[in-house]
């Protein structure tokens, strides 16, 4: 593909184009970005030398690859403004929470579409994101969106649509549960005397190494949860009040809620 249209470039929208650039699937003359108003990150891109436009219609060519990264609410206005610049040979990826293929190929009726799903540390591109095709899709064109998705960290496809809600609970929504412990241990690290500098470091740093710990073990989860347990010392006594309080029983019942409320963004 000799180009890539990138629709918004806000923090998803600019997270993919310095993957795309970072790990050079797309040289910067082969960008194409537009987005309406000017930002930070367009500024910057624009001192680089990427083409960047305020409107689809300023874009001439017929596009082989398309990313929307835009609001949800911008959906429609957007893809029916990006109709006239696609065909049966191009590929649509969205990263817009709750746009189904289905609402999708009501406004895009020719080109591939692929819906997915990624996080917030995608910034970082130590994000999750989870894609998957209309029937339409070959290939040839998921491994492209492989590639694409996969460079802001990594990507998996799922068969079928609903698994995107799935993964909306866990990966979509899952930064956040880490934050929310990260609040807990912290409030706890500053009530047990710890200064609110020193009690962030601890909570931080901690959740920072047993993911990384876990990441590169092949233990797993509860194996590394084993090693760390001894009996009758401190981690089993927090872990015991753990299960006593129903905390592994009401996270579940909050993934539960999440992917609920992705069925029914989905819905409209």
């Amino acid at each position: 593909m000799k180009t890539a249209l990138i629709v918004g470039c806000g923090n998803m929208g600019s997270a993919i184009v310095s993957a795309l650039l970072e790990k050079e699937i797309f040289p910067r003359e082969s960008l194409l970005i537009v987005e309406k108003q000017e930002n930070q990150h367009t500024l910057q891109l624009e001192g680089m030398g990427v083409r960047i436009f305020k409107t689809i219609e300023e874009v001439k060519e017929t596009q082989e690859l398309v990313i929307l990264a835009i609001k949800p609410q911008d959906a429609v206005p957007v893809m029916e403004r990006l109709k006239p610049k696609v065909n049966a040979q191009s590929l649509v990826i969205s990263i817009m929470a709750g746009i189904t293929l289905k609402a999708m190929e009501k406004v895009l009726t020719e080109p591939m579409l692929i819906r997915s799903m990624p996080n917030t540390p995608c910034a970082i591109h130590q994000g999750m994101t989870v894609f998957c095709g209309s029937p339409k899709v070959t290939a040839s064109h998921k491994a492209i969106a492989q590639v694409i998705l996969g460079g802001m960290g990594k990507a998996i496809e799922v068969e079928h649509e609903g698994m995107i809600d799935s993964a909306t609970a866990i990966s979509g929504s899952g930064p956040a549960y880490l934050f929310y412990l990260a609040e807990a241990m912290t409030e706890a690290a500053k009530a047990f005397g710890f200064s609110a500098g020193d009690a962030t470091m601890l909570a931080n740093q901690t959740l920072l190494g047993a993911s990384l710990l876990l990441e590169q073990s092949e233990e797993g989860a509860e194996g590394l949860k084993k090693r760390v347990t001894s009996k009758g010392g401190t981690t089993e006594a927090a872990l015991r009040t753990f299960d006593a309080k129903g905390i592994k029983q009401s996270l579940t019942e909050g993934f539960k809620a999440a992917k609920a409320r992705s069925e029914e963004l989905g819905r409209g």
